[in-house]
């Protein structure tokens, strides 16, 4: 008998009730190990053993029985990892708990395809091939994460990000490069595990791999953070100074409320042009007076009108407003507009990835749906990707080109991506989580974030309304960070921000992924196709 159908041959000396129930533990242990993995929880050490269950719990089934053991995975990590979701459905859109936790349910049984595609196509190619997990685990889940349709992203990659030392290697094929690279470790050390524990053989390519993954990343991780830091020494600075609102859903819906967070977030732009910076920053929306600005060229409001932007700060400002045409559309854009130091209203973004069901109705009438969930709205999706020019210095001889990333914008590496390619100096993003509460949610996006700053060696800077906001450097360090506040909850809260000295990345640095994409996903895919059409190696 093999050693690699061992695991399987003693399973079979159980009855069929226990042998399901170590199977259900098993994929149920990995679930725990991603959930704890995960920012808010921060067991980052888990991503090196966490898979070891999942591949313990799959060994020797049929694709098809493989395929709902890592369902059942995927649902219980994507049901309580995700749970903020439950929060949000009950706090703003007023379902009732029974719809809400149904609605958790579908999207956790959606998302946990992710866990259960790669695990029945492991099956299927480990049966057709003979080959063992070493090389087929890796490439199925590369191929899951690379292929299947995200809601909200999960990737492994979550568990590392607050180590920018394993993270590295996103610069050669994107954040899956990171996926690669767990499950290596994970799968050497299961298959080394298992062949010694059921059959007392060392399986030296096993641990060679491992072994050979533990050391290699940390160290190319080493060697770039240092190549990267050198560059950030030569590249120009810019002081960005970013405000937090600290302002809440409720309160920004509030007409005699929005004055105050209008001065609340001039004060605080004026306190950090007084600490150097020479460029702001104001989150998704920031700017409470919907549709008071022009969308196109045009200027600052009149200094008498308290509805004007700039007041008690000078220097440029790059902030979220919701512009309109009804020449073009009933319908509003969620957009980033940067106010010049003269009072021009300069550049402008609009978002192009509006959130489904909250900003944007896919699929149905979008007057039905509001009508339904009034607290949903429907926005005009961009054009694409583009840079904001900014101007500083006297009479604005200096450009500086910033990539703008609006809400989840800056979860979808693809996106992110096509951003950096119009030559930019650094990421901006603007974002509301307030809808969120003080929840998992924020570390998570934020945690999704950091990637993109590594993938592209582009620095980040975050102004979120009410947290969390911060400055993350091209190695994917993060320097500057303001935790996230509750306004609706606590209320009024004072606007905090930090001025953060940024490098402005020479626009036309290119990153192995900036240059080439998916093709690394790509390389996956017919890898496994071409091992998948070669069928069983010969002995």
């Amino acid at each position: 008998m093999s050693e690699k159908t061992a695991f399987a041959a003693r399973l079979e000396q159980l009855t069929p009730r226990r042998r399901s129930l170590v199977r259900v533990a098993a994929v149920l242990l990995c679930a725990v190990c991603m959930v704890l993995g995960s920012p808010d929880h921060n067991q980052w050490y888990l991503a090196f053993v966490g898979w070891v269950f999942w591949l313990a719990a799959i060994e020797g089934l049929a694709p098809k029985k493989a395929f709902w053991l890592g369902w059942l995975c995927g649902i219980a990590t994507v049901f309580f990892g995700f749970y903020w979701l439950t929060e949000l459905l009950i706090r703003f859109a007023d379902f009732p708990t029974w719809a809400t936790l149904l609605v958790h349910f579908i999207f956790a049984a959606f998302q946990g395809l992710q866990w259960a595609v790669p695990a029945a196509a492991l099956n299927w190619l480990r049966r057709r091939t003979g080959r063992d997990v070493l090389l087929l685990a890796p490439l199925c889940w590369v191929a899951g994460e690379a292929m299947l349709p995200h809601i909200f992203p999960s990737y492994l990659a979550l568990m590392w990000c607050w180590q920018p030392l394993w993270l590295q290697v996103a610069e050669i094929g994107g954040v899956t490069t990171v996926g690669l690279v767990q499950l290596l470790i994970n799968a050497g050390l299961y298959a080394a595990l298992r062949d010694w524990l059921l059959a007392r053989r060392v399986n030296r390519r096993a641990l060679l791999v491992a072994g050979a993954t533990l050391v290699a990343t940390p160290i190319y991780g080493a060697v770039r953070m240092a190549q990267v830091d050198a560059m950030i020494a030569d590249a120009p600075k810019l002081k960005v100074g970013v405000v937090q609102g600290n302002f809440g859903i409720m309160e920004w819906g509030n007409p005699r409320q929005k004055f105050q967070i209008l001065r609340r977030e001039q004060q605080e732009s004026a306190r950090l042009e007084a600490e150097g910076a020479e460029v702001l920053l104001w989150g998704e929306t920031a700017y409470p007076f919907s549709y008071a600005l022009p969308r196109g060229d045009g200027f600052d409001l009149p200094i008498t009108n308290p509805r004007r932007v700039r007041r008690d700060f000078t220097i440029p400002l790059v902030f979220g407003v919701v512009t309109a045409d009804r020449k073009v559309s009933e319908f509003a854009w969620n957009t980033a507009r940067v106010l010049e130091a003269d009072g021009r209203l300069g550049d402008n973004y609009d978002k192009v990835y509006p959130l489904w069901f909250g900003e944007y109705t896919p699929l149905v009438d979008p007057h039905w749906f509001k009508e339904m969930v009034p607290s949903a709205s429907h926005i005009n999706p961009g054009d694409g990707p583009k840079a904001l020019r900014v101007h500083t210095g006297p009479e604005g001889q200096h450009e500086w080109r910033l990539g703008p990333l609006i809400c989840y914008e800056d979860i979808l590496p693809r996106f992110a991506r096509g951003v950096a390619g119009e030559g930019i100096h650094a990421f901006v993003n603007l974002t509301n989580d307030s809808w969120f509460g003080k929840s998992k949610e924020q570390d998570q996006h934020m945690g999704l974030a950091v990637l993109r700053t590594i993938e592209n060696r582009r620095a980040l800077l975050r102004s979120v309304n009410a947290g969390i906001s911060v400055y993350v450097d091209p190695n994917g360090r993060v320097l500057e960070r303001i935790e996230s506040t509750n306004p609706d909850e606590d209320g009024p809260t004072p606007a905090s921000g930090f001025v953060a000295e940024v490098p402005m990345i020479d626009p036309d640095y290119r990153t192995l992924y900036t240059r080439t994409g998916e093709l690394f996903n790509a390389l996956v895919v017919l890898g496994l196709c071409a091992i998948g059409l070669r069928g069983r190696r010969k002995a």
